[in-house]
């Protein structure tokens, strides 16, 4: 359970140091480099660490990858997925950061972590459809309250006519859960062994594509805070998967996700109240509500 905390505790704090970046105005563009540069170096050390080898030829490596998304899992073609797929999930988690940042600036931490833990609907809706992997009827009851809770958010129950429309939160919403389906879709067409190499490649392209966002708004400048806020944000970005997986060594899934999810949420709403003194209102509070349940009932 004390891995579990911790990794409820490095989740939660990543929207608390960027609703504290937005409230400094940092640079976005090094904020999220220096994140990702952070977490690459982690990943490298966990990954030298592991002992991997590298397949000693690469010979036929295309085709060997491809046979790993038909079904067939080899080395080499986890080493080829690893690097395929890391790409793809470095390129979400680039996107999803930035978003997440805005999404604070706009709608503060609590909201936007809420509407960020909610992501993981989105690989159960792909899985349905790619491998048929049909939720439990109470399952079904979970994302049936998530939808509810996104309704609840972005309607005004005083002027049907007027929308209180926030689409910051659903292209989070949905860039989080995409980079959640990357996850999954390594999970089902690579080695297990290969995790720590797929998390190296996703930092390394993440923060490929942040510093080309750094070159490309060069003109904001170079802040010695910025940079160590991103190096704030990528300690528990990558240990926060770190003592989820340390959890999971101990407890169940079943018990493990209910309380990452939801507790995750519940911490950044309690911290973003004594810190930042965020008040929700009180179609927030029964929308974090009705997602506090509907995670811990979706994990079951």
């Amino acid at each position: 359970m004390f891995y579990l905390l911790l990794a409820i505790v490095c989740s939660g704090s990543i929207a608390l140091i960027f609703k504290y970046s937005e409230s400094k105005e940092c640079n976005r563009a090094l904020v999220t480099t220096f994140n990702y540069l952070t977490a690459t170096v982690i990943s490298a050390i966990a990954l030298a660490k592991s002992g991997l080898n590298v397949p000693a030829s690469f010979d036929g490596i295309m085709a060997k990858t491809m046979a790993n998304f038909s079904g067939t899992l080899t080395p080499e073609g986890s080493f080829g997925a690893s690097i395929l797929l890391g790409i793809i999930t470095g390129f979400l988690f680039f996107i999803g950061f930035v978003i997440y940042q805005k999404s604070i600036n706009e709608c503060g931490p609590s909201i936007s972590g809420m509407f960020g833990k909610m992501g993981i609907l989105v690989p159960m809706i792909f899985s349905i459809f790619l491998w048929n992997e049909m939720p439990s009827p109470i399952k079904w009851v979970g994302i049936i309250l998530s939808f509810a809770s996104i309704l609840i958010i972005n309607v005004n129950p005083t002027n049907l006519k007027e929308s209180d429309f926030k689409p910051i939160l659903i292209i989070l919403f949905i860039f989080y859960g995409c980079a959640d389906f990357m996850n999954k879709v390594f999970q089902k067409y690579a080695l297990v062994e290969y995790k720590n190499f797929f998390l190296l490649i996703v930092f390394i392209s993440a923060t490929i594509f942040s510093l080309g966002m750094l070159f490309k708004n060069r003109k904001e400048g170079f802040n010695l805070t910025s940079c160590l806020v991103g190096i704030g944000v990528g300690i528990p970005n990558m240990f926060s998967s770190f003592f989820l997986i340390d959890a999971l060594k101990t407890l169940e899934a079943a018990v493990v996700y209910p309380i990452f999810s939801a507790g995750g949420i519940v911490f950044i709403m309690f911290m973003s109240y004594l810190i930042f003194k965020e008040r929700l209102s009180k179609k927030e509070k029964l929308a974090a509500a009705l997602t506090i349940v509907s995670m811990a009932i979706v994990n079951i």
